[in-house]
Parts: C-alpha cells; structure tokens; sequence
C-alpha cells in the first residue's frame, strides 16, 4: 500500500482514483500553459528580424563547427 493512501480515510480505490484524477488533471494544466508559452515565444521569434538573423549565424556556426570535426576526425 503506498504511503499516501490510508485505509482509516475510506476506500483505497476511490483514493486512488481521485489522486490519479487530481495528477492528470494539474498535469494538463501545466502542459496546456506550456505550450501556449511555446507557441508564443514561436510567433515572437518568426516576427523578429533581428532573432531570425541571429538564429541563422548560430545555425550556421553549428554546421561550420560538424563539418571541422567531421574533417579532422580519424577513420575508425
């Protein structure tokens, strides 16, 4: 029996199924919030300019950094 279920408080069962209940429940509230925030946070940067020039040189500077190690790796 787990330690938050008590047999002096009713049916275990029903304690289960309410605490199961109340943990999807706040879990959809949690996951709703942060997906609006991400959807947010995404408009903001595909209307911004000046991030989508910043997010291109980063990306850029990812592929330039693969490929060095890509071309001074040793063959295995």
């Amino acid at each position: 029996l787990p330690q938050f279920a008590d047999p002096a408080r009713g049916s275990i069962t029903v304690q289960m199924l309410f605490l199961g209940g109340l943990f999807i429940v706040s879990s959809l509230i949690v996951f709703a919030a942060v997906a609006w925030f991400a959807g947010y946070i995404g408009e903001w940067l595909q209307r911004s300019d000046g991030v989508q020039v910043v997010m291109n040189r980063i990306a850029g500077m990812v592929f330039v950094v693969l490929a060095l190690r890509l071309a001074v790796s040793e063959r295995q």
